[in-house]
């Protein structure tokens, strides 16, 4: 995921952090990281598609970690991946090949009673689905949690928002595993962030204007960040063989100029660059550019940053690598959450994509709080914030009963799951 070893080779300007540094901020979250993540611990649930509740573990996973954004006065945006763009399409399938063969393998593993074996090659085979991410949305909603599927990149969509002010509906960071966001220009992107808030933090602005860190950007611009990157090798184009991200960073240092820097990369490798190399680079800097995104003041798509005219000519007027155009009405539709983004369907007309669960059975929206991470959060904030959903005090009250929105039904819950967290949290 992401540029191949960019965080690894951008070490020297990581640095760590607490998530309570953005309170009072709007912060965006790339929502399939964190499904991702949720999704190890139940992997194996979901590769099977088992009875029972613990197949949505990952809906606990998610919900804890926005639980601790709120406690800390963090007003979360949630950004979901939408559909696949063409110049993906090699990556998505070799992915896909990837997760059918640890698939296969785990079943082997089951088979034979290695369980162990079979549950990490289950965690390498499991996807997100987008009837995943629509349980996870239900549950956004009602909470009042902001969130929008992007049309197809969320990286893309969490740029945008980034390029944004605040009171327009921007956001000051973002929270993710992937280093493609680094390409795409966000400004501040906390990585690796733990269940008790710790992170890993890039500024951008530090990137460029850094004058001790080695390697050193202060001779680049954002298109010459990009274009390493790309040589590097990305999810929109593998790199050419014995190109890795110091060599990159090497060529670009050297000649910044993109265009000579593809000459000698031509010169140097000869037939191990292909022949359409070129084009496929730029247009996968092109991307990173000005990809689709969805601008919620129009309800329609948008380019990230709009298009020169130079590069218009180049394309010959052939933008649908950037994200096929998609009628408002249909992007609107997506970025709320009632159409599939990769089948255009509605999700309500499949009442299977639903978990079918016991309307009784008391469900956990989010773990507890352990005694270790109970502790680590400060004593003199107020433990409401965490089930604060813009409700009032006396909404609050009503704790005993909770609409859980995943079974597309009122499963009303005996007690809420953030009353007692909030009220553990108190005690202490």
């Amino acid at each position: 995921m992401g540029i191949k070893d960019l965080l690894r080779f951008m070490k020297p300007y990581i640095e760590p952090i607490h998530i309570k540094k953005y309170a009072g901020k709007r912060v965006g979250i790339d929502a399939y990281s964190w499904l991702h993540k949720g999704a190890y611990s139940c992997s194996m649930e979901i590769c099977l598609n088992t009875e029972g509740d613990k197949k949505f573990q990952y809906l606990n996973y998610f919900m804890h970690r926005i639980n601790l954004l709120r406690h800390h006065n963090i007003v979360p945006v949630v950004v979901f991946d939408g559909g696949d763009i063409s110049c993906k399409d090699a990556t998505g399938q070799e992915r896909s090949r990837k997760r059918k063969a640890n698939l296969d393998l785990a079943m082997e593993k089951l088979k034979e009673g290695n369980r162990n074996a079979a549950s990490e090659l289950f965690q390498r085979a499991v996807s997100i689905t987008p009837s995943m991410a629509y349980q996870l949305i239900q549950i956004l909603r009602s909470e009042d949690i902001e969130f929008v599927v992007a049309p197809y990149e969320a990286d893309a969509q969490l740029a945008y928002l980034s390029s944004l002010e605040p009171a327009n509906g921007g956001i000051i960071a973002v929270i993710s595993e992937d280093s493609d966001l680094l390409a795409y220009g966000c400004p501040a992107i906390v990585f690796k962030m733990d269940r008790y808030g710790n992170g890993e933090e890039i500024l951008l602005h530090k990137v460029f204007e850094s004058a001790t860190c080695v390697p050193s950007f202060r001779h680049f611009d954002k298109e010459l960040f990009i274009g390493m990157c790309v040589l590097a090798g990305c999810d929109f184009l593998p790199s050419v063989p014995g190109i890795g991200i110091a060599k990159a960073y090497s060529l670009v240092s050297k000649y910044r100029d993109l265009d000579r820097v593809l000459s000698m990369l031509k010169f140097e490798k000869g037939r191990q660059m292909p022949e359409d190399y070129p084009e496929s680079f730029r247009k996968a800097v092109a991307v990173f550019q000005h990809a689709r995104i969805y601008d919620a003041d129009s309800e329609s798509l948008k380019h990230m940053k709009p298009l020169p005219e130079k590069l218009l000519q180049s394309l010959d007027g052939d933008l649908d690598f950037l994200g096929p155009e998609i009628p408002p009405s249909i992007a609107a539709a997506i970025a709320k959450g009632n159409l599939d983004p990769t089948t255009m369907e509605a999700f309500d007309h499949f009442p299977s994509s639903r978990p079918h669960m016991n309307p009784s059975s008391k469900i956990q929206t989010f773990g507890t709080l352990s005694r270790q991470e109970a502790t680590a959060v400060s004593k003199s904030e107020s433990c409401f914030s965490i089930i604060s959903s813009h409700k009032t005090g006396k909404e609050k009250s009503k704790g005993k009963l909770l609409y859980f929105a995943v079974t597309g039904k009122k499963a009303m819950v005996e007690k809420s799951n953030y009353f007692n967290e909030a009220t553990e949290l108190e005690k202490l």
